[in-house]
């Protein structure tokens, strides 16, 4: 049996080979949750563009995401967006990144967001291959036949409490053996828009996310949950995950703010 294709591979993204925009996103219908894209990909090609050039930078050190911000002022589904992205900070342990997401239609500022990146030397090297570091020039399509959530394998234990769990497996992990960014993301938001859609009465998506990566999840189950910041009239909420494997350790903690869907 073949490998499945890494996650990057089903969210529509294409290489331009252009140095200041390096990325185009075609979204599809099973990438969205009430008829909007997901905030998870916009997270997901603002953590990629970051990390193209961090890698550039890093060299052979290992390279983690520790945090990442993202504003979608107006959350829908845009017939494509291109990525552009710069350089904010370069330091010997940290690298830090902007990416905008433009809406290929009228030009327009579709989402923002900005990434840390914590560089750690690897002992003598330990022979990394650079090549299997980076992403690919070229990203295959292997667009999703299903709903991204039910791909990954998202479980909603408790919706009233926004309860999420996630069993880790091989094609979930990133180079390092750990799960990738992206999907930490896609936790997060299905635990807030699960309990904010149920309390709201209304299908809700994510318009602000910070997430603040505390420590690399590696065994799961992964689980969490959301509670309101304020009423729920506010919109913002909090979510915590846990790696259950590693006696349920902090991993990752998240303040999202949430809207209706258009």
């Amino acid at each position: 049996m073949s490998p499945a294709p890494p996650f990057y591979t089903r969210y529509g993204f294409e290489r331009t080979q252009e140095a200041e925009r390096p990325l185009k996103l075609t979204p599809y219908p099973q990438l969205c949750h009430a008829g909007v894209l997901r905030a998870t990909v916009i997270a997901s090609a603002i953590d990629l563009v970051g990390g193209f050039f961090t890698r550039e930078l890093a060299g052979t050190d290992a390279t983690f995401t520790s945090d990442l911000s993202l504003r979608i002022p107006k959350p829908g589904m845009p017939a494509s967006l291109t990525a552009l992205g710069e350089q904010l900070r370069t330091g010997r342990r940290l690298i830090s990144t902007a990416v905008r997401l433009d809406d290929d239609h009228d030009g327009s500022t579709y989402a923002y967001g900005e990434t840390t990146f914590t560089r750690i030397p690897r002992q003598g090297d330990a022979g990394a291959d650079l090549a299997a570091l980076s992403t690919p020039l070229e990203i295959p399509s292997n667009p999703l036949d299903r709903d991204l959530a039910e791909e990954v394998g998202v479980e909603i234990e408790n919706a009233h409490n926004g309860k999420v769990r996630l069993p880790l497996r091989p094609e979930l992990l990133n180079p390092e053996g750990v799960i990738q960014g992206a999907l930490v993301a896609l936790l997060v938001e299905v635990a807030a828009l699960t309990r904010a859609s149920i309390e709201t009465q209304e299908p809700q998506a994510v318009c602000e996310l910070d997430l603040r990566y505390l420590a690399a999840a590696s065994v799961g189950p992964v689980t969490g949950a959301a509670e309101w910041i304020g009423p729920p009239d506010a919109c913002m909420l909090r979510v915590r995950l846990f790696d259950q494997g590693r006696d349920n350790r902090l991993t990752a903690s998240a303040l999202v703010r949430v809207t209706d869907a258009v």
